[in-house]
């Protein structure tokens, strides 16, 4: 299986630049490099589809995908209006809490955590409920899993830390003790990471819109946008990343 996994399209509805950068432009280029590609199975997106939560931002990147020949499942970041990507009927993207493809089943898990104040904060967490449902999914039947979620869960060793999973030990717990996660797929930091902690591969994609560097500023754009392609066999995950 073959798994194009793009994060942080940061697409606004007016398709402006932003940070110095063209997110709408970057995200036609990646779609025009993964229909060079003959064995891609699906794609998935971990989240930030859209830049202002706009409905109509994420049915702009969901139209932008409307000819790629294989499924494109999304999942809600901090950027998002969850409501839009979990209710919205789109031509392309499919949300689905739960599905498989092949011979792997997938979750998507959401990491996003709603300040008082109703708005969406940058730092993720994993609620009670969300953590209970990993354990199920991770529980059942003795098929390889692969975890979808915004925020990543391993560090950097950088300012980039900052903005990851906050309550990371509890998820870690609760994959430590199965062979079965043979992947966690995030974003968020706008920066490319791969770790293998036993079986499982920790895969952060690079930002489609702006890029950040952990050896450079907080948030001084590196001007690398880009993808991750991933490829199983005999259940281990191995990750390539690709500029566009």
């Amino acid at each position: 299986m073959k798994i194009a996994h793009l994060s942080d399209l940061h697409i606004d509805s007016s398709k402006d630049e932003i940070y110095g950068v063209k997110p709408y432009e970057n995200l036609l280029r990646a779609i025009s490099l993964l229909e060079s590609y003959k064995d891609i199975d699906l794609t998935v997106i971990t989240g930030d589809i859209s830049n202002d939560g706009c409905r109509s931002s994420c049915l702009l990147a969901d139209k932008a995908f409307a000819n790629l020949r294989f499924p494109v499942f999304i999942i809600n970041g901090n950027h998002d209006n969850a409501q839009n990507i979990f209710e919205t009927v789109f031509s392309k993207f499919k949300y689905n809490p739960v599905f498989s493809i092949e011979e792997i089943d997938f979750i998507s898990v959401n990491t996003v955590a709603v300040a008082e104040d109703g708005t969406n904060r940058s730092r993720g967490v994993l609620s009670d409920g969300e953590l209970g449902r990993i354990k199920r999914f991770i529980a059942e039947g003795e098929r390889k899993k692969i975890i979808l979620m915004h925020h990543p869960a391993t560090e950097t060793g950088s300012w980039l830390d900052r903005r990851i999973l906050e309550n990371r030990q509890a998820f870690m717990n609760c994959i430590a003790s199965s062979e079965k996660v043979i992947a966690v797929l995030s974003g968020h930091n706008h920066y490319a990471t791969s770790e293998r902690i036993g079986n499982c591969l920790f895969c952060t994609a690079p930002s489609v819109s702006t890029s950040f560097d952990k050896d450079l500023q907080p948030f001084e754009e590196a001007h690398h946008p880009g993808l991750n392609v991933l490829s199983i066999h005999d259940g281990q995950c191995t990750v390539e990343t690709i500029e566009i």
